[in-house]
């Protein structure tokens, strides 16, 4: 008996240490910087948005600085909403990626928030700006996300940021732990499955428990760290400048679908997308949102082109407007809210007057989609005839 009770304290005193060392790591990990930003994550297996960003997490990513990243209890950057929309209000809802998330700016330069402070500007309805971003996502788990979350907030317009790495292996963004707690990923999620990478198999049910720990996830990565990976990063690297077929029909689907949802909800749906930074030094032209604008133009969404107001803004090469390929910085994304807001005025797509920026066809005012078979995949339209897609 003696030596069972003496077992039985160094099995508690085991157990009292390891479980304070998992809370100084939990702890560490919210006051220190993340490497990158999926150290903001949380993978989730039992959604169909595969993962979201850690209701509560906080942290400077050791790339941008002195920004800070703060997620609210509901698992966004943004201060937190209530999910039934206030009297009066008109609420607008953007789903997209880092773009949309803010990468690399402080909250209020996103263009989501500058956005809602320019239409609040020019009206007196009271208007409502709510980001729902999370970095790493495509138009699939943008879409899963909308019609399992966003539309609880009651919005009147969707706003989806699109831009061209939206296009590449989305597991390209994902680290080991996402990877193996999801498992096998549905081929919906790829823009072209035959590109995917090779998916990870099915964890045990003790490596899974193991995955939640924050000591045992460091103890594995101190005994097997993941390879670099060369061919990955310059995937990850890579524009689609002339997307193919397959990729054209899935963005197609993925639009529908959040369409789809958020007329059920009586909202309207616009696209939003952002150039990169080859585009606006003119070394990659426009084809992109060419082919983007018509398939909103068969879809019934609007599609509203940034590419021509990043020109404009950067004009004499004075005022650079990205941090690198992709992403915005504090410049790039005022220019992005001021063109949002003429935009969305002057298409009628917002409670708010035009002004007097409103011009040429890109700014006519638009109807509402009329309802479409959308519940039918054989009624989806067909990719548009007019513009060449190799």
């Amino acid at each position: 008996m003696e030596v069972v009770g003496r077992l039985s304290l160094v099995l508690l005193g085991m157990a009292i240490g390891l479980g304070a060392a998992e809370a100084s790591l939990r702890l560490m990990a919210r006051l220190h910087p993340a490497e990158d930003l999926r150290g903001l994550h949380e993978p989730r297996p039992d959604r169909p948005w595969l993962y979201g960003l850690r209701p509560g997490a906080e942290g400077r990513v050791t790339h941008t600085g002195a920004v800070r990243y703060v997620i609210n209890a509901d698992g966004f950057r943004d201060r937190l909403y209530p999910r039934a929309k206030p009297p009066g209000t008109f609420r607008i809802v953007v789903i997209g990626d880092s773009i949309a998330f803010g990468y690399g700016v402080e909250l209020q330069e996103s263009f989501p928030k500058l956005l809602e402070a320019r239409l609040r500007a020019r009206t007196d309805t009271a208007i409502e700006v709510l980001n729902l971003g999370v970095n790493g996502y495509n138009s699939y788990t943008e879409a899963a996300l909308f019609a399992d979350v966003g539309i609880r907030y009651q919005p009147d317009l969707v706003l989806v940021e699109f831009c061209i790495n939206d296009l590449n292996d989305p597991t390209l963004h994902f680290d080991t732990q996402t990877l193996l707690l999801l498992g096998n990923i549905p081929d919906a999620a790829f823009p072209d499955p035959q590109r995917r990478r090779e998916p990870a198999g099915r964890p045990s049910l003790a490596f899974r428990a193991c995955l939640h720990l924050r000591s045992c996830v460091l103890l594995l990565g101190r005994l097997a760290p993941p390879p670099a990976d060369g061919a990955a990063l310059a995937a990850a690297l890579k524009t689609h400048d002339e997307p193919s077929d397959v990729e054209l029909a899935w963005l197609r689907d993925r639009y529908l679908d959040i369409a789809g949802a958020a007329r059920a909800v009586g909202a309207r749906l616009a696209v939003v997308v952002f150039p990169y930074a080859t585009q606006v030094d003119g070394r990659v032209s426009d084809v992109v949102e060419r082919r983007l604008g018509a398939l909103g133009d068969a879809g019934g969404w609007a599609t509203i082109d940034l590419l021509p107001a990043f020109r404009g803004g950067a004009a004499g090469g004075s005022r650079p407007l990205f941090i690198d390929l992709w992403h915005p910085n504090a410049a790039g994304h005022a220019v992005a809210a001021e063109a949002l807001a003429a935009q969305l005025s002057c298409r009628g797509l917002v409670p708010a007057p035009p002004g007097e920026d409103c011009s040429g066809p890109a700014s006519s005012p638009i109807t509402a989609p009329t309802a479409s078979n959308h519940d039918a995949p054989s009624a989806r339209p067909s990719l548009p005839a007019a513009i060449p897609v190799r």
